[in-house]
């Protein structure tokens, strides 16, 4: 990890978590939205459908592609066909999809040329669950038909930077779930996580959004966690890096990812 732990910025009070970067890339499910009960209700539902233990397939799914749980849990099936199943019943039924506590104030206080999403859902399915729970709904994000490898591959975190024009070790990844830190991890990014448990590898960790501020200052995001939400993490950390990037990510940071579109995100709501 890539990382030169620092005093906090002016903003921080003592004891209190703070990183500055160049942009912030966002899981969905869980960091976002709370979409847990209609997820669970159609994994459960897919798996009655199969014969399959549903509390096993429910675990297995945390923070994978449907293809990748079909693939792993149901070797057997026609993986399109089942795909194709969970897809509709995801992006047919909204029902309980909520905002995460402070996603909307978060977003809403921030610059959109400075954050993105970076899903393992669907591009169909994530814009219903933004839509469903009121939040900005980003044009270009990266979702599951654009990468190759899910999570805990870096993959779509690399997409999500390369998307933005930035490298992805001035970048704050806020997820939720083990793959997803992992993944973050891999892209070489800060990882915040998102939930009431402690995952693995993060740098720190909030219940939800309500205590994270972030800002825009001198053309760099800020983002702090005051010192009553501060626990177990690596310390403050600022990212400031010079000359190429050696990472698994190749390539400039100044161009869209291929078929990610071009430019800079554009918000329809």
């Amino acid at each position: 990890m890539n990382a030169t732990p620092t005093a906090p910025s002016d903003r921080a009070s003592a004891g209190a978590w703070a990183w500055r970067g160049a942009a912030l890339l966002l899981d969905l499910d869980g960091t976002l939205v709370d979409s847990s009960a209609a997820i669970e209700r159609h994994t459960l539902a897919w798996a009655a459908r199969l014969g399959l233990d549903g509390d096993a397939v429910v675990a297995a799914s945390h923070g994978r592609r449907d293809v990748e749980v079909v693939r792993l849990v149901a070797p057997g099936a026609d993986v399109a066909r089942e795909v194709e199943w969970l897809h509709r019943i995801s992006c047919d039924d909204t029902e309980g999809v909520v905002a995460v506590p402070g996603a909307a104030d978060l977003l809403d206080g921030l610059d959109p040329r400075v954050w993105t999403v970076v899903t393992s859902a669907a591009r169909e399915v994530a814009l219903a669950r933004l839509t469903a729970a009121g939040l900005p709904v980003p044009v270009r994000f990266v979702c599951a038909e654009d990468v190759a490898r899910g999570k805990p591959d870096p993959e779509g975190f690399l997409a999500g930077a390369r998307l933005l024009g930035v490298d992805p070790r001035r970048c704050l990844v806020l997820e939720d779930s083990a793959a997803g830190v992992a993944a973050g991890r891999g892209a070489t990014a800060t990882v915040l996580s998102v939930g009431p448990d402690d995952v693995p590898g993060a740098h720190h960790g909030v219940a939800d959004l309500r205590p994270v501020a972030a800002r825009v200052v001198d053309a760099e995001v800020e983002v702090v966690v005051p010192a009553g939400d501060v626990g177990p993490s690596e310390g403050p950390v600022e990212h400031r890096f010079e000359g190429p990037f050696e990472g698994p990510f190749e390539g400039p940071f100044d161009g869209p990812f291929d078929g990610l579109g071009d430019g800079l995100p554009e918000f329809v709501a």
